[in-house]
């Protein structure tokens, strides 16, 4: 069953496990802490893009921006890394689309249309991660 979705699995693991951890850590003055059991983590990753060739990556921040934004602090998650606004929601919208398509695929059916742009709008999303990334380095775009 696993094997005959996992494309659809993986998407779906991968969303849930982003989302939920961007619901159970919290970031607060420059601390990164688990909610559960009010465990310090602190700065626990360094980008290493930023780290050997001292300029950000587009990704930079993202992992904040997630925590923040899962805790409705939006106007500081898109401070971090704008992308926030659109990946939460595209990871999201993740979770019933892979179980629709798993449901489908076992009941014998085809997949859904969703499903076939789905690489397509991740694509995307991509280039607009690398345009906004270039767009800041050439400092056309402020960072926020």
């Amino acid at each position: 069953m696993i094997k005959k979705n996992l494309e659809a699995w993986t998407f779906l693991i991968g969303s849930i496990g982003i989302i939920l951890l961007s619901f159970l850590l919290n970031y607060q003055d420059n601390m990164v802490t688990l909610k559960i059991f009010n465990i310090e983590l602190g700065n626990i990753y360094r980008c290493p893009v930023l780290y050997f060739f001292h300029i950000p990556c587009p990704t930079c921040g993202l992992s904040r921006a997630f925590i923040l934004f899962a805790h409705f602090q939006f106007a500081e998650a898109i401070r971090y890394n704008m992308a926030v606004t659109v990946l939460f929601p595209y990871l999201l919208l993740q979770i019933p689309l892979q179980l629709i398509d798993i449901i489908r695929k076992q009941r014998g059916l085809e997949t859904s249309r969703l499903r076939k742009i789905n690489v397509r709008i991740l694509i995307v999303i991509g280039v607009i991660l690398i345009v906004i990334w270039i767009l800041k380095l050439f400092q056309i775009l402020p960072n926020l």
